[in-house]
């Protein structure tokens, strides 16, 4: 459970790609959370549960992400997790 204000807890999965290192999905906001190799995390809002899913479930995630994420969607920098 979170607190107002606060970031929920996401869990990242580690998936196969050139571009892509994780990805993690809150369903309640429905926001999807990708960490870029070598770059920071970021969250689109708005992503359907089944765009996560293709996601996880796609041969090739960096085709997936530029077909059907990238500037698709509302896109902000995650914050670092709490320490």
């Amino acid at each position: 459970m979170t607190m107002p204000g606060q970031q929920p807890v996401v869990k990242m999965m580690p998936v196969d790609g050139k571009l892509v290192e994780s990805v993690g999905y809150v369903m309640a906001s429905r926001r999807l959370y990708i960490k870029f190799r070598g770059a920071r995390t970021m969250y689109f809002e708005g992503v359907p549960g089944f765009r996560y899913q293709g996601f996880l479930n796609a041969p090739r995630k960096d085709a997936y992400y530029h077909t059907y994420i990238k500037e698709r969607f509302l896109t902000k920098e995650a914050p670092p997790p709490p320490v």
